[in-house]
């Protein structure tokens, strides 16, 4: 669950004039989908946090991680979501100034998480300080146990001109300093002072496990090349619960404008623009798709099949031509009726073969006009 404030316009009509008035609003958005749709039209639209449905159930101690910021990427951000997915059960709270939408769509599941704002309190048993940036947060969370928690070598850090002269002092308040390696440790130690516990950070739980598919279609974005079976693919895929990146390879804008909105929303999807170079991204990837209605000679499953990658293709007449159902890819009918997400997924065609079918002597005689 998203809860977000979002700007509302209206004409009031009770005031001489009728004019136009703003307020802000908070509402709970439930889908992921439904949150970028409204990000991505540009809505205004602020994210205040996220928070998991059944935190009512926890009976448990209560643990606020405190962060200043969530970027895109980073060490800290993935040490929270490997924690967080770890622990989900202890229901953690992350309370952060500012954070980008990526690290918020992906720790979601696992934690609740709380945009800072002014005058803000929170309480808990334990508070974990995410960086030596975050003394401000042992003021507005009203915790029994601080840990301090430092991710860097500082001995590193304080060659850097900029940082010759940095010297961090402890919070008084703080139980104890959390070090995610022996290294930040000694270089703790030897920088500042300090003694640490060390806690090597955890890695996630699901290595060794992942079957994430991905598929690639090179095509228009228009409705004869199947723009919208496209979207309503993806869609089971999501709602069978399946993992799956997706690349489109295409100008989106020649999609009507409802298919556009929609595949925006959908974050599986990676949109590539067009570009001969795209075609070398095929042998990388699980499975080719083209749902189109109707080829003569369908290139981009002939350049799959040549890289040894099944097809997914739906049943125009020259499908039948390269698909043997089952050993170098699937056939599905216009309607999708017939898609069989378990066969896609779970039981993937392997060496697949391709014969040329291209006579390059056929042109050299047209060449010579002997045809």
């Amino acid at each position: 669950m998203f809860k977000v404030k979002v700007l509302k316009r209206f004409y009031d009509m009770e005031t001489p004039g009728n004019p136009l008035r703003k307020e802000k609003e908070i509402y709970d958005i439930e889908s992921v989908e439904r949150l970028l749709f409204l990000l991505k039209e540009k809505r205004s639209i602020e994210v205040l946090g996220s928070y998991l449905p059944d935190n009512d159930k926890y009976t448990g101690p209560k643990i606020v991680f405190a962060q200043r910021y969530l970027y895109h990427i980073g060490g800290i951000e993935t040490f929270l979501f490997n924690f967080c997915k770890h622990f989900k059960d202890k229901h953690i709270t992350i309370v952060v100034s500012r954070a980008e939408i990526e690290p918020i769509l992906a720790l979601a599941p696992y934690c609740n998480i709380v945009l800072d704002q002014p005058g803000a309190t929170y309480q808990a048993d334990v508070c974990i300080l995410g960086n030596f940036d975050c003394d401000e947060y042992i003021t507005k969370v009203k915790a029994k146990k601080y840990y301090q928690m430092i991710h860097a070598d500082w001995r590193g850090i304080m060659q850097q001109p900029a940082w010759k002269s940095f010297h961090w002092t402890k919070h008084p308040r703080t139980d104890d300093i959390i070090c995610v390696s022996q290294t930040a440790a000694d270089g703790l130690k030897e920088t500042m002072g300090y003694d640490s516990k060390v806690i090597y950070n955890i890695l996630d739980d699901d290595a060794g496990k992942d079957n994430i598919m991905v598929f690639i279609t090179l095509s228009r974005a228009t409705s004869e090349k199947g723009i919208h079976r496209v979207l309503a693919m993806a869609k089971a895929f999501k709602e069978a619960g399946k993992d799956f990146i997706w690349y489109l390879c295409c100008s989106l804008d020649q999609a009507p404008i409802d298919i556009q909105r929609a595949i925006k929303a959908i974050p599986e999807f990676i949109i590539l623009p067009p570009d001969p170079k795209n075609k070398k991204m095929i042998g990388h990837c699980d499975y080719l798709v083209q749902l189109s209605d109707t080829e003569s000679f369908c290139y981009s499953a002939f350049e799959a099949l040549q890289r040894g990658v099944p097809v997914i293709l739906t049943n125009f007449t020259e499908a039948y031509n390269i698909v043997e159902d089952g050993k170098n890819g699937y056939l599905v009918d216009m309607d999708l009726k017939n898609l069989d997400i378990n066969k896609i997924f779970n039981h993937k065609p392997t060496n697949v073969t391709y014969t040329d079918r291209c006579d390059c002597d056929m042109w050299e005689k047209v060449f010579k006009g002997e045809l």
